[in-house]
């Protein structure tokens, strides 16, 4: 090939090039998403109807179960319900560790969550979805004085 043709394609690469990086020419990245504003329901919980099924060694034991249901109220008002279950996975003296999960009915609709739960504590439990308004739900369920008459949730969601 001669210098001239050489020279030729050459050149026209480099036209090529510069203009695949001019302004305009390539497709900027997409904007990133801006982070979902959080959402933040606060309930009262009502303790409606609990049972403990004792199905290993007689008392609490690995196996055991708790299912529940509580009454749930904003501002006073009744607003929904909720339903859940906990299994003891671990017994170390006083210390039962359950798996629990906890299905809420509201108003929009469904939240469900789940957590490894310390009897005796407060803690938090991952949403893991929904349905309705809530059915991207990702976030955290917060559960303070439970079982008791002061017992709370409050949760905090992205959607």
């Amino acid at each position: 090939m001669s210098a001239k043709k050489v020279f030729a394609v050459g050149g026209g690469l480099a036209v090529i090039g510069l203009l695949a990086l001019a302004p305009g020419s390539v497709p900027a990245p997409p904007a990133a998403a801006s982070p979902a504003a959080a959402q933040v329901i606060e309930l009262d919980v009502g303790n409606d109807q609990f049972v403990l099924t004792d199905v290993g060694e007689h008392g609490l034991s690995l196996g055991d179960e708790y299912v529940f249901s509580d009454v749930l109220y904003r501002n006073g008002q009744r607003v929904g319900y909720d339903g859940g279950s906990c299994q003891v996975t671990h017994v170390d003296g006083e210390r039962i560790t359950t798996n629990c999960t906890l299905s809420l009915q509201l108003p929009d609709g469904q939240l469900t969550a789940q957590a490894v739960w310390v009897r005796g504590t407060d803690g938090p439990m991952a949403v893991t979805g929904g349905t309705g308004a809530y059915r991207n739900a990702r976030g955290e369920l917060h559960v303070t004085d439970v079982q008791t008459p002061n017992e709370k949730y409050r949760i905090v969601i992205t959607l």
